[in-house]
């Protein structure tokens, strides 16, 4: 069994992709994250969805992608169709779309058909990130037969 440097085994490596094209942000957001998950073993940033989707062999744990990934490769391609991708490829990855996004329609679509979790960026934005983070990795430490309540 390949184990991590930290020695815990590969199956028990949380990582953690964030899809952001604005670098100040997202590198913001790694810090906070390493700062309260520090049993996470890797966090990429990305500054666009199709460099994500080619890195999804490294099954992360959870992926934050933006909805508006253009505003500085207007080529790039929208969270919504990236989040359509790697569905398709990895069905069962945990996504949080962190955006502001205000068209509820796109809301709707990424959280019901896609099963996402839906955080707007605003002051509150890295708290709940930490808190639907907290959900998902415990949710993946319990075992099938406790109850998630």
């Amino acid at each position: 069994m390949n184990t991590a440097p930290n020695n815990q085994p590969d199956t028990e490596r949380k990582v953690i992709f964030i899809v952001e094209d604005n670098e100040t942000y997202s590198r913001s957001l790694k810090l906070f994250i390493q700062t309260h998950f520090p049993s996470v073993y890797k966090i990429e940033i990305f500054p666009i969805g199709e460099m994500c989707i080619m890195e999804l062999d490294e099954d992360p744990s959870i992926i934050i992608i933006d909805y508006y990934l253009n505003s500085k490769h207007s080529e790039a391609i929208n969270g919504l169709e990236i989040i359509k991708r790697i569905k398709l490829l990895k069905p069962k990855t945990n996504i949080i779309v962190l955006s502001s996004q205000e068209n509820l329609e796109v809301i709707s679509e990424s959280i019901k058909q896609y099963d996402c979790t839906y955080i707007p960026k605003n002051q509150t934005a890295f708290n709940k990130i930490k808190l639907s983070i907290t959900g998902i990795l415990s949710s993946k430490n319990a075992t099938s037969f406790e109850p998630l309540n």
